[in-house]
């Protein structure tokens, strides 16, 4: 398969007139310990959770290995570090020995994987990530640099005709109350509905703390990393905040990762929406939250943006339509609008920008998704 061009970064926002891409926190350099091991597990509905022993070689590198049984369907591998630390994956082997971190192997995940290029405190890599990669019976391993810990999350048993993904949201602040989302929550579930994912939703959970009414956008903030570590580990965790702090305010919403954590209680296990930010006095868009919480939701699960704001780099999946600046921009101003882009990917649900508010009253949505769109969520570690 002819692999698109990506942009490499990790936390993907979206702002009022559009979604922008904004890259992790800068990385830090700290020590670690010789090896990391435990013989733990949990399992999560289908999905179980385990943390793989390392050894340290005389390269400086962590290596280890783990095992995908005959029916394995999907695995997240993830490396942290603690106290936000950089870490990353420097190679991943799978049984037949090909490197999918290598950039001379075909196909690779090379700097499409945030493992491949590192995050502070956290990164992993997702496999299936397209209809290129297969979750292999055997043994693969891995090295990895400085970290405290590689965990492995494996989805074993059948892809079912009918998937169904579990979602948790929750709502912080005063401004407004678990029941505004209902609309927005049944405009995303309509969504996935379409293309072929159930979503089971489960009942709000109000977080009433005020510190949590505003976070920031960066997952490593001390506040933000305190509400998302909330999120339950059994489900995707939306979390709909009553406004972004600082410099974040008027983002619509952003995601922990592409894809963030899954399974696992800590700071990447979830994504924030902005209630402000989709607010026109004290009513709520439900139609653009629901295209927000969906949009953002595809990026917690492993879904790029089809088309990037400049229209020079695409996801990696074949069967989405780009939106090429050289054929497209039809302002020549560098950006690619959905109003440019219609016929062209706008109408996706992961394209990089809302429609404006004029197309937005004239009925334009943002709803579909590819059939790799779909087989991509459909084989999520999360999903059952």
């Amino acid at each position: 398969m002819n692999l698109k061009l990506k942009l490499y970064q990790t936390v993907f926002i979206l702002l009022t007139a559009s979604l922008l891409i904004s890259s992790a926190c800068s990385k830090k350099e700290s020590t670690s310990s010789s090896s990391s091991s435990s013989n733990s597990s949990s399992t999560t509905g289908s999905l179980a959770i385990s943390e793989i022993t390392q050894t340290l070689g005389s390269d400086g590198y962590y290596a280890g290995s783990f095992v995908v049984p005959s029916d394995g369907v999907s695995f997240i591998l993830s490396v942290l570090k603690d106290n936000n630390g950089s870490t990353a994956f420097y190679t991943l082997f799978d049984p037949d020995g090909t490197d999918i971190l290598s950039s001379s192997s075909t196909p690779s995940l090379s700097g499409v994987a945030s493992g491949s290029f590192g995050g502070s405190g956290y990164a992993n890599i997702l496999v299936p990530q397209s209809p290129s990669f297969s979750t292999k019976a055997g043994t693969w391993t891995f090295k990895a640099y400085s970290n405290d810990h590689v965990k492995l999350g494996l989805r074993t048993g059948t892809v079912p005709s009918s998937t169904t993904i579990v979602v948790q949201p929750y709502i912080t602040g005063t401004t407004w109350s678990a029941g505004d989302l209902s609309a927005a929550l049944s405009v995303m579930s309509s969504i996935y509905s379409a293309n072929g994912i159930t979503l089971t939703i489960n009942s709000t959970i109000t977080i009433s703390d005020s510190q949590y009414a505003a976070v920031s956008g960066t997952f490593t903030d001390t506040t933000t990393t305190a509400l998302v570590k909330q999120g339950v580990t059994t489900a995707v965790n939306l979390f709909f905040i009553e406004d972004y702090s600082g410099s974040w305010s008027g983002v619509l919403g952003n995601a922990a990762g592409i894809p963030g954590s899954m399974g696992i209680a800590n700071a990447w296990n979830g994504v924030l929406n902005s209630l402000s930010a989709h607010a026109s006095g004290s009513t709520l868009d439900s139609q653009l939250l629901g295209e927000t919480a969906a949009h953002e939701m595809g990026h917690q699960l492993g879904l790029f943006h089809t088309t990037e704001k400049g229209g020079t780099s695409f996801d990696i999946l074949s069967d989405t339509a780009e939106c090429s600046k050289n054929s497209y921009d039809n302002d020549s101003n560098g950006q690619m609008s959905a109003e440019e882009c219609e016929g062209y990917g706008a109408e996706n649900v992961m394209f990089w920008t809302a429609w404006s508010s004029s197309s937005r009253s004239a009925g334009k949505k943002q709803e579909t998704l590819s059939s790799y769109q779909q087989q991509v969520l459909k084989y999520s570690p999360i999903a059952k």
